[in-house]
C-alpha cells in the first residue's frame, strides 16, 4: 500500500463562494506542512498517498469520503470558513489542527491504522508552538577547510507560511550569516525542488531536481561574518 506523502486543504467550490480570492489554503499551510513532518516517513493511511480534505459544503452529487486512485477526498462541511478567517491566527491554527487530525484518525480507523502515530504528531505540533525551523542537512556543505559551513533550514509558521534559508556556522556553532534563500511570506513546499547543492569556487549554489538549474547561489567571499547571533526564521 502507498505511503502517504501530502496532505492538502482545499475550500469547496461552494465554500468559496463566501469571499472569492481569499487566501484560505495559504493560511493552513503551515499547519498541514508540520503535521506532515511529526507524522513517521513511511506512515499508510488508508492506501493513499494524497489525503485532499475539503472544506465546505459539498456538491450534492459527492460522498463524504472518497477514493479514487492514489487520492482520498474527505469533506469537513460543518466548517464557517468565513467564520475561520475572520479569527485570530492562533485560532485558526489550532482549529485546523483539530480539524486535519480527526480527519486522519477517522481513515485510519476505518483502515484499522494505527491512530496513536496521528495523536502524537498532532502535540508534536502544539509543543513546537506551531512554528519550526527543520534542518535539511543533505544541502548542508562545509567550507573546504572546514572552518564553517553553510546551513539549510526549511522554516515553517503562522506568520510565514514556508521561508528558506542559509545560515553560515562556525566550528563553535556560532551563526555568522543569514541569507534567505525564498520570500516570506511563502506558500510552497519546496522539499522536492532543491535536490542538491554544490560548491563553485566560493559559490554555495542549490540545484532545482526536476530542471537541473542552479536556483540559488551564496557568494561566500562576499560575506561579512564577524560572528553574533541571529534570530530564528520560524516566527
Amino acid at each position: 500500500m502507498a505511503r502517504l506523502k501530502e496532505i492538502r486543504v482545499i475550500e469547496t467550490p461552494l465554500g468559496k463562494a463566501w469571499q472569492p480570492g481569499c487566501a484560505f489554503h495559504q493560511r493552513a499551510h503551515h499547519v498541514r506542512q508540520l503535521l506532515m513532518h511529526f507524522l513517521p516517513a513511511g506512515v499508510v493511511l488508508d492506501g493513499s498517498s494524497l489525503l485532499s480534505v475539503m472544506f465546505g459544503e459539498k456538491p450534492a452529487d459527492e460522498t463524504q469520503c472518497s477514493q479514487v486512485l492514489d487520492c482520498t477526498r474527505y469533506y469537513v462541511e460543518d466548517f464557517d470558513i468565513g467564520a475561520w478567517m475572520a479569527s485570530s491566527a492562533a485560532e485558526q491554527q489550532e482549529r485546523m489542527l483539530e480539524e486535519l487530525t480527526t480527519v486522519l484518525l477517522r481513515l485510519a480507523t476505518d483502515a484499522r491504522a494505527d491512530t496513536e502515530i496521528i495523536k502524537q504528531a498532532a502535540r508534536s505540533v502544539r509543543d513546537c508552538g506551531f512554528a519550526l525551523d527543520i534542518p535539511v542537512r543533505k544541502l548542508w556543505r562545509s567550507s573546504p577547510d572546514k572552518q564553517w559551513r553553510v546551513e539549510v533550514y526549511r522554516c515553517l509558521g503562522p506568520a510565514i507560511g514556508e521561508a528558506w534559508q542559509t545560515r553560515v556556522v562556525d566550528k563553535a556553532g556560532t551563526t555568522l550569516a543569514v541569507d534567505a534563500i525564498t520570500s516570506t511570506p511563502g506558500y510552497l513546499d519546496r522539499t522536492s525542488h532543491f535536490s542538491k547543492s554544490r560548491w563553485d569556487s566560493t559559490l554555495f549554489q542549490i540545484v532545482h531536481a526536476t530542471m537541473k538549474s542552479v536556483v540559488y547561489t551564496l557568494d561566500t567571499a562576499r560575506l561579512d561574518m564577524p560572528g553574533g547571533d541571529t534570530a530564528r526564521c520560524a516566527t
